[in-house]
């Protein structure tokens, strides 16, 4: 048994070998079957493209080459050699000499049973199988199934290897392709691309917000590229040119944005809807019933346009405007977008604060708004040297992206600081005074010693050290001179100091001109002389008489110079203690609020004022200090107020304020006021002393036209209180004879009005137009004005506004018959509106004729002997129309006596003017007319008196009026020209030059 299981060890060794052998064998192959697989598949792919199939082809075939492979050249063979008589057989083939016996020792095997087949001796058998098992003890398994198939088979592998590797790194296409065997692609890379259309007869209907206003628009026969406004709903309505189970709408270039379902109808139609939200492409994609899906060769454009923001421009009086005190500017703007505005602010900042905004109006969609508007920013937060930044901004109605905001450009309001600038300039006054009375001495001092200032060895030379001393003085009083030009150049510019100094200063420089050119002649003959060593002769003499007459002209310079220095002084503090009673005006206000509110922004603004006021009394203190150090006035004008006690009262009130006894405030408050008082009175008068005794003409002239000016503004406002008397007793009797009409009247106008508004309040079309658009603004605000004025049975106001209602109207119908009359087919919606309009027209001439009746014409209203009054009343405004003229040419004759005078004069003419107006008014019986036009005309009176008496005593005007536009209000045009320029605009003009005509007639007709 030991033979025989000999040979089974050797058999199994041999089983084991071979096993190996066509395992590694198989593998190597089946390996390179697939690389080289793989390889053909991508190439394969590659020409075919991206396609759903490749993956699980690949997977699918790879298995399959792997199986067949592995059990083909592995596990067959293997199953072959199961049994020991294969075994013998192999081994047979592998080494002849020992088949046969191998076999038949395999095949004599003795069984469990002791008894050997076909019958035979045991011993027989036994000795047979050890002289086998002998023979196969030598022999090698490794020797009886070598290797070499397998390395032929690695080699085949390394070759399949090594060209797939080279694929990879020299051809793309190899690269490419296994990437598309591996990955699943997109429904855009998975599907076919078709050059043919895929779609045909494209509809496209848009959807627009609904801030835009615009109706939905379709586009028939479309190529399929989609423009519209962000927030725009797309509807895309289209034929099939291929039958398909399933559409999509690919967007982006390669379908990277995504994907939009589709639906399919019947096969061939094909519907789909989307937002516009961001720019881009789609393809369509279809999917047939069978087949591989298929896609557009040539992408369908998205083009998403942006809803700009609104334009906005604002002109004011100038870019950078300094003003010298706060005062309201007058500021105009316009803006437009393209869609429809919300609103318009007027946004403004102080210095570096925070932004502030004053709404200026609401568009309610409009398209292009324009107006004015009076900025004035709040006097407290305006200080000298404030700098104010402002500009005007405009919100569009974009509800999808967010409302956008346009800006204008940004002007400036410079707060100029008076006192720094009349510091400057007394400083540069007090130092050219200082120079010229230098330059005085130093001529004095050259009348006495001829010149000669120190000992020389020679003649010659005591003759040039002279010459030096003359040059040295003739020098420095020209510079000196030159500053007193530019100091008289700058006062004469502006204007508040006295012309008849500034002519005698002027006198004064031209006359030492004069002498200092007659003086260089002498310099310059003297200097020859001295130069050649001759004797300078009588010419030091003939110099030393010409320093006479410089030495008059010099101290002619200085005294009126300092006179000037002080009188800006004397009226600053007097400017000063106006300011300080005008703050503690405000303190008054201020607390009696408090008391009455409690509310802690007023305590707070008290605390404010207080910290001003105490700095306003320490300033003046200090400038009081300053005037008696510098000796800058007479001592006759030195007597000036102590101001500790007025800072104290104000310490007091702060500390009263702090602990919140408002009683006792009060009276603190009170005696502070009454310090103030005698202070202001004590340096206004020294003011006015100062100016009478040193500039008496200018006084007195200014005296005189005060007094005119006082008198004819009593005059005029005893003709306005008897006009506003006559104009009340004519109202009175026509309102008691119209009463029970008037009552019947008024309630059938007020039904009208609100029967008007109800029309007017239709929704008007789409493409109403701007001109349209604009008349429809001024029907509503007539409207809006007829509301509030038929309540206050103001029936004349009333009357002018229903007329301007009515031709607005006529004017918006006449605008859209025009609009109707160009097109072919109007539409419904217009037609409708303006048959709306017509009736709304025809409603508003109703109106104005009712209101006409409660309106009876002066002739009508007045009695004979009212009429007799409004008569004489003109007549008396007439002969004060003729004193104002008189008046007005009299200030323009003083303007070089009195400052200020010359524009007080063109003033005066101006309210003479209306003087002459109402006394029209009053003689045709018109007194109501006339009534207010005298009361403004004397209200204008006080107003220009009040400024006069500022400018006499050189202070800056202080009035609030405000800065307009200029070139705003040159052209005052009448109704009926305006309205020939809207009717001319409404004529058709050439295509081409269609809104440059539009934009001509707008600009004409502000």
């Amino acid at each position: 048994m030991d033979e025989i299981e000999t040979i089974r060890r050797f058999l199994r060794a041999v089983r084991r070998r071979a096993a190996l052998e066509a395992a590694l064998r198989a593998g190597s192959l089946t390996t390179a079957g697939v690389l080289a697989t793989l390889l053909v598949l991508a190439l394969c792919a590659v020409h075919t493209g991206p396609a759903t199939f490749w993956p699980t082809l690949t997977v699918g075939v790879l298995l399959v080459l792997t199986g067949a492979g592995l059990g083909v050249g592995w596990l067959w063979p293997l199953r072959r050699l199961r049994t020991d008589g294969e075994m013998a057989r192999y081994v047979g083939r592998r080494h002849p000499p020992l088949a046969s016996d191998l076999l038949s020792a395999v095949e004599l095997r003795v069984p469990s049973g002791g008894l050997i087949p076909h019958g035979g001796s045991p011993s027989i058998a036994g000795a047979f199988q050890a002289a086998v098992a002998a023979s196969v003890r030598p022999l090698d398994p490794t020797r009886l199934v070598p290797l070499s198939r397998v390395l032929r088979a690695l080699a085949a592998l390394g070759a399949a290897a090594l060209l797939l590797i080279a694929g990879l790194l020299w051809a793309p296409a190899v690269r490419d392709g296994l990437g598309l065997l591996l990955r699943h692609p997109t429904r855009f890379e998975g599907a076919a691309v078709s050059q043919e259309p895929l779609i045909g007869d494209v509809r496209l209907t848009y959807r627009y917000p609904d801030y835009t206003g615009l109706p939905p628009r379709v586009i028939e026969g479309s190529t399929g590229d989609v423009v519209g406004l962000k927030g725009t709903r797309v509807s895309i309505e289209t034929r099939t040119l291929r039958s398909a189970r399933q559409a999509l709408l690919l967007l982006g270039e390669s379908g990277e944005a995504g994907e939009l379902p589709a639906t399919v109808d019947g096969g061939h139609g094909l519907n789909a809807t989307f937002t516009l939200r961001d720019g881009g492409s789609y393809r369509v994609w279809l999917s047939p019933l069978i087949g591989r899906p298929v896609r557009e060769a040539r992408s369908h454009r998205i083009v998403v346009e942006a809803d700009r923001a609104p334009e906005v421009e604002i002109l004011g009086a100038a870019d950078r405007l300094e003003l010298a005190a706060p005062r309201p500017v007058e500021v105009a703007y316009s803006a437009r977008d393209d869609f429809g505005l919300d609103g318009v602010d007027l946004v403004w900042r102080v210095d570096d604060g925070p932004e502030q905004r004053l709404p200026l109006r609401t568009a309610g969609g409009a398209r292009t708004v324009q107006g004015k508007t009076v900025f004035e920013p709040p006097s407290a937060q305006l200080g000298p040297g404030a700098r104010i930044a402002y500009h005007v901004e405009a919100r569009d109605l974009d509800s999808v992206s967010g409302a956008k905001t346009g800006a204008s450009r940004t002007l400036y309001l410079i707060i100029q600081n008076p006192r720094e600038n009349l510091d400057e300039r007394l400083a540069r006054q007090r130092e050219i005074l200082d120079r010229l009375l230098a330059t005085l001495a130093d001529r004095l001092e050259m009348q006495l010693d001829g010149g000669a200032t120190r000992p020389a060895p020679s003649p010659a030379a005591a003759a040039a050290l002279q010459l030096g001393s003359w040059m040295g003085v003739h020098q420095a009083e020209e510079s000196h001179l030159a500053l007193l030009g530019r100091t008289i150049d700058e006062e004469r510019r502006s204007g508040s100091a006295s012309k008849p100094l500034l002519a005698a200063l002027s006198g004064v420089a031209d006359r030492l001109g004069r002498l200092m050119r007659d003086e260089a002649a002498l310099l310059v003959a003297v200097r020859g002389r001295v130069d050649v060593g001759a004797s300078p002769g009588p010419g030091f003499a003939r110099l030393a008489a010409a320093g006479t007459k410089h030495a008059v002209e010099l101290e002619n310079a200085a005294l009126m110079l300092d006179d000037l220095i002080g009188r800006q002084r004397l009226e600053d503090l007097a400017e000063l203690g106006r300011e300080l009673t005008n703050a503690h005006k405000r303190l008054q206000d201020l607390l009696a609020r408090y008391n009455a509110t409690k509310d802690e922004a007023l305590k707070r603004q008290l605390e404010r004022e207080l910290r001003d006021l105490r700095a306003r009394i320490q300033e003046l203190a200090q400038k009081v200090a300053e005037v008696k150090a510098r000796n800058e006035v007479p001592a006759e004008w030195q007597n000036m107020p102590n101001l500790n006690e007025a800072l104290a009262a104000a310490e007091k009130l702060d500390a009263l304020l702090e602990k919140g006894d408002t009683k006792s405030m009060a009276q603190a408050l009170a005696e502070l006021g009454q310090r103030l008082q005698s202070l202001q009175q004590m340096l206004g008068k020294n003011s006015d002393d100062f100016g009478s005794e040193r500039f008496p003409q200018e006084n007195r002239a200014a005296t005189e036209m005060m007094k005119k000016l006082g008198d004819l503004e009593g005059d005029q406002r005893g003709v306005a209180d008897d006009s506003q008397g006559l104009a009340g007793e004519v109202d009175q009797e026509a309102t008691r004879r119209q009463k029970a009409q008037a009552e019947e009247l008024a309630a059938k106008a007020r039904e009208k009005v609100e029967a008007l508004r109800k029309k007017l309040a239709a929704t008007p079309p789409r493409d109403l137009g701007e001109v349209a658009e604009d008349e429809l603004h001024r029907a509503q605000e007539s409207v809006r004005q007829l509301r509030r004025l038929l309540p206050a049975k103001d029936f004349a106001e009333a009357k002018k506004e229903s007329e301007r209602a009515a031709s607005s109207l006529r004017r918006l119908r006449r605008s859209l018959d025009d609009r109707n009359s160009q097109r072919k087919s109007p539409a419904a919606a217009s037609e409708a509106f303006g048959e709306e309009m017509g009736g709304a027209g025809k409603l508003a001439q109703e109106l104005a004729s009712d209101l006409e009746k409660l309106v009876p014409r002066p002739e009508e209203a007045l009695s004979p002997g009212q009429r007799q009054r409004s008569h004489a009343l003109g007549e008396r405004q007439g002969s004060l129309e003729e004193r104002a003229q008189q008046l007005a040419d009299e200030l323009n004759k003083k303007g070089n006596l009195v400052p200020g005078a010359d524009k007080a004069g063109g003033e005066l003419r101006e309210i003479s003017q209306q003087m002459g107006e109402a006394g029209g008014d009053l003689d045709r019986g018109a007194a109501r007319e006339g009534a207010g036009k005298a009361q403004d005309a004397a209200d204008r009176l006080a107003k220009m008196r009040n400024s006069m008496s500022q400018r006499q005593m050189g202070q800056g005007q202080s009035h609030r009026e405000p800065v307009r536009i200029p070139g705003a209000d040159e052209s005052k045009a009448p109704r009926e020209w305006r309205q020939e320029l809207l009717d001319a605009m409404r004529e058709h003009a050439p295509e081409k030059f269609r809104e440059q005509v539009r934009k001509y007639y707008e600009e004409l007709v502000k």
